[in-house]
């Protein structure tokens, strides 16, 4: 288990913020990398807790019949679940990996998923599709990928422009931690399950994450759907921006669900509680309306808030 308050302590007493440092590569390529990367994901690794959290929230944002567009899809470890539970919803993958895609294309034939397809094709642009394409944008553990503030406001910005009029928004990633030994809890973490490929990627995506306050911030001023925000209590550690419920899960959704949880060693059941009792949601502009006087106060109001 993590050690949280020796996680805390290190980020209590870290006065002066790390910078972030980026990713060597804004894509993995290599064969070996992403061999490990598909292992961390299967079920019973180091991110089980993570995607079954992720799968419970897009339960209330999916609907059949939708076009679901997630950015920067990896291998698809999460679409394939996604297109297993919905298979009347079509779920387009966008990734600059051809090795990524590759692999993705490859298990979603053998497992028989039709309403796959990818895009091989940089997310801040994305030029194969429209405007107003998309009933939901998804991104998850990807946005530190993206070498610069930028970038990461033209991805908020194609988001947008793919959005239908009632489309919804569903994102994730880590935050940059103050300090080095807090980082370092969490690789250790991290390395009793994973392959050592995975860990040392695992640490170079720590450095790279953005501050969760320019998050934020930039959140607000560029998606302009109804979001809510969410964030780690204690400390910034992680975020989500997501778009109040769209639907109610279908039982058989919510009945698979329960079966992964329930096939999960007590370990990442107990993760899994910990990440939803430390995930907060953020305040409301109408409750904070001196908030925006200071860019960089907390970071916590994003446009269109609801409860």
């Amino acid at each position: 288990m993590l050690p949280i308050l020796r996680i805390l302590w290190n980020e209590y007493k870290t006065i002066r913020p790390r910078g972030r440092i980026n990713e060597p590569d804004e894509a993995m390529t290599d064969p070996d990398q992403v061999r490990a990367y598909v292992k961390a994901y299967e079920w019973g690794g180091p991110t089980s807790a993570l995607q079954l959290h992720h799968l419970r929230q897009l339960a209330r944002l999916i609907r059949p019949g939708d076009t679901v567009v997630d950015l920067a899809c990896g291998p698809g470890a999460l679409l394939m679940e996604l297109a297993t539970l919905y298979p009347d919803t079509e779920f387009i993958g966008v990734d600059l990996s051809s090795a990524m895609l590759r692999h993705l294309e490859q298990e979603a034939k053998r497992r028989g998923l039709g309403n796959i397809r990818v895009l091989h094709e940089d997310m801040r642009e994305i030029p194969s599709l429209g405007r107003g394409v998309a009933d939901l944008v998804v991104t998850t553990s990807s946005l530190h990928h993206l070498p610069d503030e930028e970038s990461l406001r033209k991805v908020f910005r194609r988001a947008r422009t793919l959005l239908k009029p009632d489309g919804g928004v569903y994102m994730f990633d880590f935050g940059l931690l103050k300090s080095e030994r807090a980082m370092e809890h969490f690789v250790a973490e991290v390395a009793r399950l994973a392959p050592p490929l995975t860990v040392q990627d695992y640490r170079a995506s720590l450095k790279a994450m953005f501050p969760i306050p320019l998050i934020m911030k930039m959140a607000q001023d560029e998606l302009p759907a109804a979001v809510e925000a969410y964030r780690s209590r204690c400390l910034d550690f992680f975020f989500f921006l997501q778009s109040s419920p769209r639907t109610e899960p279908a039982a058989a959704v919510s009945a698979k669900l329960d079966a992964i949880a329930r096939s999960l060693p007590p370990t990442m059941r107990l993760e899994h509680a910990m990440l939803r009792f430390f995930r907060r949601r953020a305040r409301r502009r109408a409750e904070t309306p001196d908030a925006l006087a200071d860019v960089g106060l907390d970071g916590e109001i994003v446009q269109g808030s609801t409860s």
